[in-house]
């Protein structure tokens, strides 16, 4: 990967990478890196290394109610362009964000908005 570019605020693409393998996570970075002016991957502590490879990390650990809610308070603020989640668990999160970006469910074959 090449070095890490600037995080555009707004704008930019968050890849939900919750209940992903490592090698499922590293393919989503890999075809979402080049065309996405930013990448921010949202992944669980067993994924921190692979995620690292993105512009972005945010690592999702028991965070309690307000520490969720902070959570989707943060994605709102940040006004992303697109929201790719591959793992169709947690299917209610994009509910939660307000303003929502165009939320792609799935990757590849199983997409859909």
């Amino acid at each position: 990967m090449p070095e890490k570019r600037a995080i555009k605020e707004p704008g930019g693409v968050l890849l939900i990478g919750l209940g992903m393998s490592a090698e499922a996570l590293a393919a989503a970075i890999k075809t979402l890196y080049p065309d996405a002016v930013s990448l921010t991957v949202l992944a669980d502590e067993a994924n921190r290394t692979i995620a690292g490879r993105a512009d972005e990390v945010w690592i999702y650990a028991p965070l309690g109610l307000r520490g969720f809610m902070a959570l989707m308070r943060r994605i709102s603020w940040r006004r992303f362009e697109r929201v790719v989640q591959p793992e169709a668990q947690p299917r209610w999160l994009k509910y939660l964000v307000w303003p929502r970006p165009p939320w792609q469910q799935g990757f590849g074959d199983t997409c859909s908005q």
